[in-house]
């Protein structure tokens, strides 16, 4: 996306706004601020197929431009959605000037936030929804979790869509986001985790750059990161994949062995993606070192040969075991996908050669004897699924009971929570496959 476009867009829109203070909504001057509001919109709808204009912790951002920067039109703007406690505006291709000029009308009336909505529906803008800011206190820590996961979803989407179109995607969005994600981590350290094993094959590639971001945050944490650290942490761990971006798409889905020219190719990917992010603002140098070395292995066996000699923060180890973890737990056309608990003791296999035994370590400790999503069978038969960890002072599950003892299936699932020797209840893991159960139904 051209920068100088959203930066138009907000420009355009505020003018409209402050026109209709001086003019009534049929007036001449009116229309032609409302018809360059439209023009805007339009440039940008050409572009993706909506804008998203909305509030990010006191902070306007329009699609990935977080606007930062001292802009009188922006902190003008953002007072007005504020004013009327808007957390988001979507604009969908096939806007027009009349519905522009209804919305400004009923954005700018009497009423409270909820009116504004009720008169949105009741004017039938069809290709302008609003959104109003929610109660972060009122909601569920689940909750919670899934809004920053969805966010996140559509900012590397949107950063994603850049690179492949040959630009240099904006920052400002991916470092917002990343604070929320941190933020959630620290608070409620296995909702976004839980999250991640829910996995969506149709966008697999920018998901598995979210899900490598969370995992990553929860190796972090386990190891003792402070919040500033864990930003830069996020940010790399979302970020380190754009490489990919740059190779042909049938060599990156290709379901068989690579040729080994193909895997050359794929090999450039690191170098291409850490030069990407040197070009980024506000992007740091450890963040760049995470897209250049989550591929050298603990042990610098990996590639790219040329930066083995090169010294890399752990936050690189960090993300190659969230890497790995992700990809173990995904299914794929060449592989089945292995459970939580598989998973982590496949990596243990490799601690020390290709990753970090200490910050492995850390990790597992974090997620459990049963991490998050792990299907468990109970001594009394029953099959339970592990929906949270580590929420008493000794070792701690609780369950989803999905089946009792005799199998058949619980609707809705019974909760239930095993604390310190009641962990003994649990007798061993169960495939999901060879039940039929798709674990991420019931997940958050």
């Amino acid at each position: 996306m051209d920068g100088s476009r959203p930066v138009e867009m907000i420009q355009a829109m505020l003018r409209a706004v402050q026109g209709l203070k001086l003019y009534p909504a049929q007036h001449p001057n009116l229309q032609r601020q409302v018809n360059d509001w439209l023009l805007c919109l339009e440039r940008l709808l050409r572009e993706q197929p909506r804008v998203v204009l909305g509030v990010h912790q006191q902070t306007l951002f329009c699609n990935d431009r977080l606007f930062t920067e001292p802009l009188a039109a922006a902190e003008n703007l953002l007072a007005v959605l504020t004013g009327r406690a808007i957390a988001t505006i979507v604009f969908t291709r096939g806007v027009t000037a009349r519905e522009l000029a209804d919305f400004l009308v009923l954005l700018t009336g009497p009423g409270g936030p909820e009116q504004l909505l009720e008169s949105c529906r009741r004017a039938g803008l069809r290709h302008i929804q609003a959104q109003l800011v929610e109660d972060e206190e009122d909601r569920e820590p689940a909750q919670r979790a899934d809004k920053v996961y969805q966010q996140a979803i559509h900012v590397t989407e949107s950063i994603f869509n850049d690179v492949r179109m040959g630009k240099i995607p904006q920052s400002g969005a991916a470092i917002a986001t990343v604070r929320s994600m941190v933020e959630t981590t620290l608070a409620e350290p296995h909702a976004l985790l839980a999250l991640s094993l829910i996995k969506d094959y149709d966008d697999y590639t920018f998901r598995h750059s979210v899900n490598v971001a969370v995992i990553a945050l929860a190796v972090g944490r386990a190891s003792g990161l402070d919040e500033a650290r864990l930003r830069v942490l996020g940010l790399g761990a979302l970020l380190h994949d754009l490489g990919k971006l740059r190779i042909d798409i049938t060599i990156i889905n290709k379901p068989g062995r690579l040729t080994s020219s193909e895997f050359k190719r794929i090999k450039d990917h690191p170098g291409e993606g850490a030069a990407i992010l040197r070009q980024m603002t506000e992007v740091p140098e450890a963040a760049v070192a995470i897209a250049l070395g989550h591929h050298l292995g603990y042990d610098r066996s990996g590639y790219p040969a040329a930066a083995r000699r090169l010294e890399m923060p752990d936050y690189v180890h960090m993300v190659a075991i969230a890497d790995a973890y992700d990809a173990m737990t995904t299914l794929r056309p060449y592989q089945q996908a292995m459970t939580p608990r598989g998973a982590m003791a496949r990596l243990r296999e490799s601690a020390g050669s290709l990753y970090h035994p200490q910050l492995l370590e850390n990790f597992a400790a974090d997620l459990g004897s049963y991490p998050v999503g792990s299907l468990v069978r109970l001594n009394s038969n029953q099959i339970g699924l592990v929906s949270r960890v580590g929420f008493a002072e000794d070792e701690s599950v609780r369950l989803k009971i999905l089946l009792d003892a005799d199998g058949r299936e619980l609707v809705p699932p019974e909760l239930m929570d095993l604390v310190g020797a009641d962990m003994r209840r649990i007798v061993g893991e169960v495939s999901p496959l060879s039940r039929g159960i798709q674990v991420a139904d019931y997940l958050p």
